[in-house]
């Protein structure tokens, strides 16, 4: 691991991060890479990986950036090769302390372009979702605070569907008590379409109350509001507005998740939700209710269950969920559920042993057609050197579809070897 530091003149305070970076090499067996029903293709995958992962907490910055790419070559040319970005990271700048502070978000991954198909390489494509901006807060009195914001956003996909998005907020918080909060809060968002398919121009209103409260073992938020949407001029019905957030601790090493929304949403948001935390699960481990692109606005109604408990050598975790697609211009509206559970066991030669299962049923509501998928999963990553690691998985991925031509089974195996200047970047998602 290196630390980077910087220091200036006229006693300047010093910047200090942390900062690891690493290299590997995946090959990848697949025993039906076209997921197909019958006619299967078996093909070999190689994979060259790069990236780095960056750090720091001081008194004028917080940042946690992850950036990672990945050169994919397919040894019989089922498909051509390609790369896959990955970028995770949030940057926050003190500009003034309790005042004045920059905010940066930025997700970048491959994402899904249909969700009727299976999900192969040409039913994926590279995006990336950006946003930045000020946060400024104004201290009325001990229990008053007002705060403003702006936020520049784009999101930039390959092939179709860029935008560029301009939002802010504007809140009113009361201190109800040391550790309650209640606001008033507005927020306004302007996306336009830089290749139109749909329409141009949408704006979006969104006003809510917020209940925020955080305890030692216990961080509850609730939203209630409305939000009122315009497409080109062409105004929505109002809809109703519904976020709640629970968080509850029932020790250090386990900890009970529940979420629910109810409000309108697009690709560009659905992305950013996953930057606060740049360390997410191995790609196998990722449940198959992948992010899809589109370039219209839906409605959303989700509700999400999650426990995890991780003692340092064994650990393990559950997740329930259902939501609801209700595209605005789409035929594509569908509902979703799905799950899954996941172990994972250190031995005392520090090798980390992991087995998966993921659940997905997924009914269309505008063609008579339903699709479920499964995955299931086991690993090994054996530590050779401090820096070398060795992971070698396998799983078998399937779909049952009432659209027999979009059935299929596929068996998978990676070797992946990894190198790594420290614990801070873990190569592919080790």
């Amino acid at each position: 691991m290196a630390t980077l530091c910087w220091g200036g003149f006229g006693g300047a305070p010093v910047l200090a991060g942390e900062f690891d970076y690493g290299v590997g090499y995946a090959l990848n067996y697949d025993s039906n890479i076209s997921s197909v029903p019958k006619d299967e293709i078996a093909e070999w995958t190689q994979t060259l990986i790069g990236g780095f992962a960056y750090q720091e907490r001081s008194a004028d910055l917080s940042a946690r950036i992850l950036a990672e790419v990945r050169w994919h070559d397919y040894y019989r040319n089922t498909y051509s090769d390609n790369k896959t970005l990955i970028m995770n990271g949030t940057a926050i700048w003190t500009i003034s302390p309790q005042q004045l502070v920059w905010t940066t978000e930025d997700v970048g991954q491959q994402v899904r372009l249909d969700v009727t198909a299976p999900d192969t390489p040409t039913n994926r494509a590279n995006a990336n979702s950006l946003s930045t901006g000020p946060d400024l807060t104004f201290r009325m009195n001990s229990t008053n605070t007002a705060a403003f914001g702006a936020r520049y956003g784009r999101l930039d996909i390959e092939g179709f569907g860029d935008n560029v998005r301009y939002s802010g907020y504007a809140r009113w918080l009361h201190r109800v008590s040391a550790l309650t909060t209640v606001s008033l809060n507005y927020e306004p968002l302007r996306v336009y379409y830089q290749e139109p398919p749909l329409y141009s121009k949408t704006s979006r209103e969104d006003w809510f109350i917020r209940y925020d409260s955080r305890f030692s073992y216990d961080i509850l938020t609730i939203d209630l509001g409305a939000s009122r949407l315009t497409q080109d001029g062409v105004e929505t019905p109002s809809s109703q507005l519904a976020r709640l957030s629970a968080t509850h601790h029932f020790t250090s090493r386990s900890v009970l998740n529940a979420s629910f929304a109810r409000e309108f949403s697009e690709t560009s948001a659905d992305l950013l939700r996953g930057a606060a935390g740049v360390a997410g699960p191995t790609d196998a481990e990722r449940p198959p209710a992948a992010d899809v692109v589109t370039s219209d606005g839906h409605r959303l109604k989700s509700g999400e269950l999650t426990y995890r408990n991780q003692d340092g050598i064994f650990g393990y975790n559950v997740r329930g969920y259902a939501r609801r697609i209700d595209y605005l211009q789409l035929p594509r509206d569908y509902d979703e559920q799905g799950g899954g559970f996941g172990l994972s066991w250190l031995s005392p030669g520090q090798s980390r042993i992991r087995a998966y299962t993921t659940y997905l049923r997924r009914s269309f509501l505008d063609v008579d057609r339903r699709d479920t998928e499964r995955a299931t999963g086991a690993g090994v990553t054996s530590r050779l050197t401090p820096n070398l690691n060795l992971t070698v998985d396998g799983a078998r991925t399937e779909r049952a579809s009432t659209s027999s031509l979009d059935n299929f089974v596929d068996w998978r195996v990676m070797l992946l070897l990894g190198y790594s200047t420290g614990p801070l970047y873990a190569v592919g998602g080790q």
